[in-house]
């Protein structure tokens, strides 16, 4: 677990989240796709049940979570940072599970409340850890430029 705390070079820091950015884009985009299906006469009833607002809340937070990847992405470019590998990871992992609440909710699981039952205290976890992985990673960026 050492490595974690090594710093990752630039240019490599870079490439991760602009490639993990770029997969979010695209992720997010084949979600709008398929939110599309059950609004078409052909698609009634082809896919689950489930709350078009919300799971249209994670494809544009995914999107925004995307940019946002790409602003961190130039600002270590900008700065020429070179930061530890946990601030890397954390912002790509925090920046992939951050709309899954918004995905549970769509399916009825209220994922932005920590009590009920099991599964959806697990998904408000999920929810808090990334929003804290992705507080980490800024902070610690910030911090490097200030």
């Amino acid at each position: 677990m050492w490595w974690l705390f090594e710093d990752m070079p630039s240019a490599e820091a870079v490439r991760w989240l602009v490639v993990c950015g770029g997969a979010a884009m695209t992720w997010s985009s084949i979600i709008g796709f398929i939110m599309l299906v059950p609004m078409q006469p052909w698609g009634k009833g082809r896919l689950p049940a489930f709350n078009a607002k919300q799971v249209g809340a994670a494809h544009l937070d995914w999107i925004v979570l995307a940019l946002m990847l790409g602003l961190a992405a130039g600002m270590i470019a900008a700065f020429g940072l070179n930061p530890p590998t946990s601030v890397v990871i954390a912002l790509a992992v925090g920046a992939w599970l951050n709309p899954l609440p918004y995905v549970f909710r769509g399916f009825g699981i209220n994922a932005f409340v920590l009590a009920g039952p099991l599964h959806q205290r697990l998904a408000a976890s999920m929810g808090l850890l990334s929003s804290l992985l992705i507080l980490y990673g800024w902070a610690s960026l910030l911090i490097a430029v200030a």
